[in-house]
């Protein structure tokens, strides 16, 4: 399979955030889609070096090998990661446009192999759904984040995510009182907490101990990338996020004690890494959960079909629409489904196209 002809089109969003979209067509004439959307202040790539990466590397392909039918899902990836092995020095520092690249080209070639995206990276029939977790914060007030909980939990929503926003010991305690308030209304929800790498070393172990008796799942990154590794088992498990993308951190987090799960950002990480590492992870008892980074349908329906890749189910990911999506045109995504569900698209690749924005 070739690559006949690249296009790039960009769109403003909210603030200063710029979505790119990349249209590869190959040389029968179908069109695979990838979408580039760095998070200002969070994505170590911004949206300009994406831009002219994106405007010059597809021309630089060569042919891309179409696994033979009964190929391993192994061999998708593999042919994906030669066709860029030529690519990888100007791509290490750019993970977003790392994903357009990989999500484009797993898109033509599972519309090739007549297969979903999961069942091209993944292989076919492990599990049909996933479910979503709910997102709410301590940053706004009390009474809105319960109302906000009471709408998660009316649509089917059994696991919510809350980012702790407040800062000191002060804030720690006013956001303790509020989970507090939360698992009483809720109390058969599963509890995930975000620290956002806030807490010093000395910090997390009294901190985590507090939040046990209200029994979360784990805490997402509770220290800062590079030392989450020295954390070790505690009261409460704690999960590995930022860390992922410091270079050798994911090797010494699969041998860590108290290590509960990987999340895994495709936009931070690239598609096809974040699919190794969630297989990694899997392999030895450790969680997986998949979550968009307020990107666009493209990229949110492209990390859909990596959660539903892995060897196992992971648990609930952070998938649902969001209210970024409004500054895109009204692209239905068809693995989005009623129910906070998460299930394959039934069109080959990923089943949006055309684009049109």
């Amino acid at each position: 399979m070739r690559v006949v002809d690249a296009r790039l089109a960009s769109r403003v969003l909210d603030g200063a955030r710029r979505g790119l979209v990349l249209s590869l067509t190959d040389d029968e004439g179908r069109v695979g889609l990838g979408e580039a959307t760095p998070l200002p202040g969070f994505s170590p790539d911004t949206a300009d070096e994406d831009q002219r990466a994106l405007a010059e590397l597809p021309g630089a392909l060569g042919a891309i090998d179409v696994p033979a039918e009964g190929a391993p899902p192994t061999a998708t990836a593999t042919a994906i990661l030669r066709a860029l092995a030529p690519l990888s020095s100007r791509l290490c520092d750019l993970p977003a446009a790392r994903f357009a690249l990989e999500t484009a080209l797993l898109d033509l070639l599972s519309q090739r192999l007549g297969l979903s995206m999961s069942a091209c990276l993944g292989g076919r029939g492990r599990y049909a759904e996933v479910q979503v977790n709910g997102l709410l914060t301590t940053a706004v007030a009390l009474p809105e984040m319960l109302d906000r909980a009471r709408v998660l939990a009316a649509r089917g929503v059994r696991a919510i995510k809350v980012k702790l926003r407040s800062r000191g010991d002060d804030g720690f305690a006013r956001d303790l009182e509020a989970l507090r308030a939360l698992r009483r209304e809720h109390p058969g929800v599963e509890l995930r907490l975000d620290a956002n790498a806030a807490w010093s070393l000395d910090e997390a172990p009294r901190r985590l101990a507090l939040l046990a008796p209200l029994g979360p799942r784990f805490v997402e990154q509770p220290v800062a990338p590079e030392l989450l590794h020295h954390l070790g088992a505690r009261e409460v498990p704690w999960a590995a996020d930022e860390s992922l993308a410091v270079e050798g951190m994911p090797e010494r987090l699969l041998e860590a004690e108290g290590c509960a799960a990987f999340i895994l950002k495709p936009a931070m990480l690239g598609l096809l890494r974040a699919h190794a590492l969630g297989c990694r992870a899997q392999a030895r008892g450790i969680d997986a959960v998949v979550t968009h980074l307020f990107d666009g349908p493209i990229a949110l329906a492209a990390s859909c079909e990596l959660a539903l890749a892995l060897p196992r189910a992971p648990l609930a990911c952070g998938l649902d629409a969001h209210a970024g999506l409004e500054a895109w045109p009204a692209i239905r995504i068809p693995q989005l489904r009623e129910g906070g569900l998460v299930a394959a698209s039934d069109q080959p690749g990923l089943g949006i196209r055309p684009w049109t924005g």
